[in-house]
């Protein structure tokens, strides 16, 4: 008796009437905009330097260049879906929450994002040491990496980096992760946020040694965002913790 074998299924192209994208797509959906904010960083190191401005300049040139991309590319998504200008449809999880549950979280976020960030000192420590080989100049945000600046260079590029990294960034990031590909890999049920989670963190390949930290951190708003399908929350979430990171570094630079 010859028995059959059947084909293994293939992914769902929709789920709960979402496209669903395969796992490769997915995977390079979150690493190319991570690798090319990478690449504009060093490419532009010599320049933001000649001009006598920490290196953390050249990570908002980077942002400056990739953002537009990611909302671009959601742009295009709508335009190909609705025939004009619209995120309709493409980006999901619009669900809004009582503004409590804003407060709420945006705190806890915060001091998860704080308790996190000491306790895994030792942890980074080890990590920094381990990704030695990277080019320190470009990626380091110590403290210790901003003397010798003048204090105007010093609050144009803090400034710029609030502007960007902590007002606009979290937006741009939220809308197009959690919003756009999040709810695209729905069938997969709560390993959805968790994959998510882990890609995020992959996302930021010019820190690695921060992996421990983000991927316990970011999973405090990750998580909740799928459970109430509000990318709202992730929005004000990962702006106040980046607004605090942000503003917790300038003065500590300042005051040394």
């Amino acid at each position: 008796m010859v028995t059959a074998i059947r084909p293994r299924a293939a992914e769902p192209a929709v789920h709960d009437g979402v496209e669903q994208h395969s796992i490769p797509v997915t995977i390079a959906y979150h690493l190319v905009p991570g690798v090319l904010i990478l690449a504009v960083t060093v490419a532009t190191v010599p320049l933001v330097q000649a001009a006598g401005l920490p290196a953390m300049a050249a990570m908002i040139v980077a942002m400056l260049a990739v953002l537009p991309i990611l909302l671009g590319h959601l742009l295009w998504v709508g335009w190909r879906r609705n025939g004009h200008l619209s995120l309709a449809g493409v980006v999901l999880y619009r669900r809004h929450l009582p503004y409590w549950q804003y407060a709420a979280w945006g705190v806890a976020v915060v001091a998860l994002g704080a308790a996190m960030y000491w306790l895994c000192q030792p942890i980074t420590t080890y990590l920094i040491d381990v990704f030695g080989w990277v080019p320190r100049d470009f990626l380091s945000d110590q403290v210790a990496d901003f003397a010798g600046f003048t204090k105007s260079a010093l609050v144009l590029t803090f400034g710029a980096m609030v502007l960007i990294n902590a007002l606009i960034a979290p937006a741009v990031e939220e809308l197009y992760f959690r919003g756009y590909l999040l709810p695209r890999l729905s069938r997969l049920g709560w390993r959805a946020p968790l994959l998510e989670t882990v890609l995020f963190v992959l996302y930021h390949v010019w820190q690695p040694w921060y992996y421990v930290y983000t991927l316990l951190t970011m999973a405090g708003w990750i998580f909740p965002v799928y459970r109430t399908r509000s990318i709202y929350l992730g929005i004000w979430a990962h702006t106040l913790l980046n607004l605090v990171g942000n503003a917790t570094l300038l003065l500590i630079v300042l005051g040394r």
